[in-house]
């Protein structure tokens, strides 16, 4: 009996130390987790500050080249990097805006960009109202070097805090990876301990062998399980967080698109000085606000559908699709003078998840626009048909083209980019390819440099 009980004892502290151990290496997991998140972070925030000033230096050199050369055409660099600038630090501010020890340095950076940009836009604008001597004298002031440099100090500044927050987080990881191993192997010599001394109460006490291999059996068995159970649980995870992944790489591009129309069409109105062109653009911008808030709705609802099927098939009409991708991409077209045209006669209708035809027909067009030749007016057909029982829709444009011969195994990657554009995010296929591809579809690319591309999809 007493052999019996010295072996539950056993039993018992092995139990206990493994779940010491368990619950030592869930939380070091948990840490490492914390630990890479905020050397991501870190990284997210060392890169927004070096493409801020790198920013700043394209609109600089964009404005020096400008007044030395007075050629209007080093103004259209100058306006992206100011657009990039405030997105850059609106990014900055938002990483940056709750951490106490970043505040004066942000404070400091706005102040300075500021400054630094009104300066810019005064010496172009006495450049183009005639007064360049006026512009070098401010240039020749080393005001605008001075103010670069401390913008300079100011972003070396907080990446300098970044990353000792990040060394620090490193090295209270280390510390406790330490202990942790320290215990490991003061908890390995225990376990080696009572197996050795559970062997001697076994060979002592034969009669009870039997019984104890029946339990030791059972344990594993429901130890097997709980690791199935876990592993499943882990596969499920993952796969959601993909999901999710994929859903906020839909729901950002997508939505950026009406969003940069919007703000366009508000600038066009703010320009406009005929008062019936105004109205035009208020209704303009009345049902691009109203698409909007559709996509808004529909995204919420496939995501909120998630749980029972990816997305919902529904009648729908090819026209009214392209009309509202149409009225979203309104200023694009606009200020491109793009021709437009299609023909929905052989396959006017199909049955398809709405939001992703309004993306993939929203980002085929935009793609199209994006990359226009410049010695010509972009000319964009689409139009769709049947072939043996299967919906094709043809997106045509006359394009910059791509060089498919360089490019044809990486061209549906995320990221991936092969023009020169300041906006291009290398997003767009990428989402139109897994949305096509995850409905049983397929797409094809037919395309030539500086000639122009076509898009072939074939739903299923």
């Amino acid at each position: 009996m007493k052999n019996s009980q010295h072996i539950y004892y056993l039993i018992g502290a092995t139990i206990l130390i493994i779940v010491v151990n368990t619950v030592f290496f869930l939380l070091q997991s948990s840490r490492n987790a914390r630990s890479y998140a905020a050397g991501r972070e870190t990284y997210e925030i060392v890169e927004t500050a070096q493409s801020l000033l790198a920013a700043l230096r394209t609109a600089e050199s964009s404005q020096r080249a400008y007044l030395l050369t007075s050629d209007t055409s080093y103004l259209k660099p100058y306006e992206g990097a100011s657009l990039r600038i405030d997105d850059l630090y609106l990014s900055l501010f938002t990483s940056l805006g709750e951490r106490e020890e970043e505040q004066a340095n942000l404070d400091s950076l706005s102040r300075l960009i500021k400054l630094k940009r009104a300066l810019i836009a005064q010496t172009i604008d006495l450049q183009k109202n005639g007064q360049p001597s006026q512009a070098r004298a401010i240039i020749e002031s080393n005001e605008g070097r001075m103010m670069m440099e401390n913008i300079e100090k100011v972003l070396s500044r907080i990446t300098q805090i970044e990353n000792t927050r990040l060394l620090r987080n490193h090295e209270s990881i280390e510390k406790q990876t330490k202990r942790i191993q320290i215990f490991s192997v003061v908890s390995n010599w225990l376990l080696l301990l009572i197996v050795i001394s559970a062997l001697v109460s076994i060979v002592q006490n034969q009669e009870k062998i039997s019984e104890l291999f029946r339990e030791v059996e059972d344990k594993n068995k429901r130890l097997e399980s709980q690791k199935n159970e876990l592993q499943s649980l882990s596969q499920d995870l993952i796969k959601q967080n993909n999901e999710l992944e994929r859903f906020a790489y839909v729901a950002s591009h997508d939505l950026r698109s009406p969003g940069v129309n919007m703000i366009a069409l508000l600038q066009l109105y703010e320009e406009a000085k005929d008062e019936e062109e105004k109205a035009g653009l208020m209704e303009i911008i009345r049902e691009v606000s109203d698409n909007l808030i559709v996509k808004l709705d529909d995204l919420i609802e496939m995501l909120r559908s998630k749980h029972e099927s990816y997305a919902v098939h529904e009648e729908l009409n090819f026209k009214q699709i392209y009309n509202s991708a149409v009225k979203n991409l309104s200023a694009d077209i606009k200020k491109s003078h793009a021709k437009l045209d299609y023909d929905f006669s052989e396959a006017p209708h199909i049955r398809y998840p709405k939001s992703y035809l309004e993306s993939i027909m929203q980002n085929l067009l935009s793609n199209a626009i994006k990359y226009r030749s410049p010695g010509r007016r972009p000319e964009i057909s689409v139009r769709t048909y049947r072939r043996n029982e299967k919906v094709f829709m043809e997106v045509k444009d006359n394009g910059l083209g791509i060089d498919l011969s360089k490019h044809s195994e990486n061209l549906f990657g995320i990221y991936q980019t092969f023009h020169g554009n300041n906006d291009s995010k290398g997003v767009g296929l990428y989402i139109t390819k897994a949305q096509i591809v995850a409905m049983g579809g397929n797409i094809e690319i037919e395309s030539t440099p500086d000639v122009g591309t076509t898009f072939t999809i074939s739903f299923n």
